[in-house]
């Protein structure tokens, strides 16, 4: 039920509910300092007395029981009640007389009953007064809370209303940040954050599909072209036959390098599957079936150090084979490689072409190749990369590349 009100709506209930309680602590206190410092001391002193003397600065209770007490003259008493007396003092009734007459314009006298009665009405009076006081400021409270709860709620319904009307190709149009430095500022700008997160994100997939579609129909529409040339060949011989089988076996083996590659980005280490091994034997393993491009280009191979590693070591196998494969593919003739092993990294030093410093940035990205045409040539459909750095991150390991042109480069695997 709560969740279903507002945001405005709420926040005044709270505060009316706190100011609720306030009000009523606070008037329930005062009435009873009331009663307890005023009302009941009034009460007491009144108990057996007749008559109740009210002189020009302050109130003097007087009994009628002929005794007068420390006073032994009027001028005495009314210099004492002249000087703030407040306490108890017994006259008799003929002292009484006489003062009132003698001294009729300095004090005046009130029976006990009328001021019993006045006092009740008083307090009646002062318990009615406090409650609308009470009532009062809770109303005015309760409306100034919903005002309030308005000009708080004004910013973030505003943001709701410009949320609602991005669409999918407006996710580079940021929203206007307010002019306050306060939380619904740094609520817009992280949702800015978050917008262009999202719009890199989007073209980022929209560029793999575009790619991962382009690298499909391209051996398609090989195939497709190999078959229309059987077709128009009226009478076509046994070696056409093989020179088209030949391209169509190519080609679709290519197909399904790009899809098993597409399929390996998308997986996950099983938590069951994760193992510790030795990362020496995972790449003696990689160098037994990378041998022959070792040798076709005479390449020296050294690997130094040892570490254990802790994850599915099929998807690890497949991430160090294509980052050592692409050490092979894109090494120079007589060229070098260096593996080095410790407990906190793995390194992978080649002496390749090298990577312009302007595609450091792109070179994991999927389908994303240096130079389309030398990839042709060496092999390669722009994947390895991108699914290795995948594959690392999906086990908490991080990748840094360094190269130069020319020179070779640095692979650096944290572990």
């Amino acid at each position: 039920m709560w969740d279903k009100f507002s945001f405005r709506i709420k926040i005044t209930v709270i505060f009316s509910v706190c100011l609720l309680v306030l009000t009523i602590s606070l008037t329930t206190l005062s009435l009873m300092n009331v009663q307890q410092n005023i009302t009941n001391p009034m009460q007491m002193s009144l108990a057996g007395a007749d008559v109740f003397f009210l002189p020009a600065s302050d109130l003097t209770l007087v009994n009628v029981d002929g005794n007068i007490g420390d006073f032994s003259t009027i001028d005495q008493i009314l210099e004492a009640l002249d000087n703030g007396l407040g306490d108890i003092h017994t006259f008799s009734e003929e002292e009484i007389e006489q003062l009132l007459q003698k001294h009729g314009n300095a004090v005046s006298s009130i029976p006990i009953e009328q001021l019993q009665a006045q006092l009740s009405t008083t307090q009646q009076d002062f318990r009615q007064y406090s409650l609308w006081v009470a009532g009062a400021i809770i109303v005015l409270g309760t409306l100034g809370a919903y005002w309030v709860a308005g000009v708080i709620a004004r910013p973030i319904k505003k943001l709701s209303t410009s949320v609602k009307g991005i669409e999918v190709d407006k996710l580079h149009e940021s929203l206007p940040l307010p002019k306050s430095q306060d939380e619904i500022s740094q609520l817009t700008l992280a949702f800015n954050e978050m917008l262009d997160k999202l719009h890199r994100s989007f073209e980022s997939k929209q560029l793999f599909a575009q790619n991962a579609a382009h690298e499909l129909k391209t051996p398609l529409a090989i195939i497709r072209a190999d078959m229309e040339v059987m077709e128009m060949n009226d009478k076509p011989t046994v070696g056409d036959y093989e020179e088209a089988f030949v391209e169509i076996k190519k080609n679709t083996e290519r197909m399904i390098d790009l899809v098993e590659g597409l399929l390996a980005m998308g997986k996950s280490p099983s938590q069951a599957d994760m193992i510790v091994f030795h990362g020496r034997d995972l790449f003696a393993e990689i160098l037994e079936e990378l041998k022959e491009s070792i040798h076709s280009k005479n390449l020296n191979i050294e690997v130094n150090g040892d570490a254990n590693m802790k994850g599915e070591k099929l998807l690890l196998h497949q991430a160090f084979f294509n980052l050592m494969s692409n050490a092979v593919r894109y090494n120079v003739e007589d060229g070098s490689i260096v593996v080095t092993l410790s407990e906190n990294q793995i390194t992978i030093e080649d002496t390749g072409i090298g990577i312009p410093p302007e595609s450091i940035g792109q070179i994991f990205d999927p389908f994303y190749c240096v130079d389309n045409s030398r990839s042709k040539k060496l092999g390669g459909n722009g994947l390895g990369l991108a699914i290795a750095k995948n594959i690392l991150d999906t086990h908490d390991m991080r990748i840094d590349l360094t190269s130069e042109v020319g020179v070779g480069t640095l692979i650096t695997i944290h572990i």
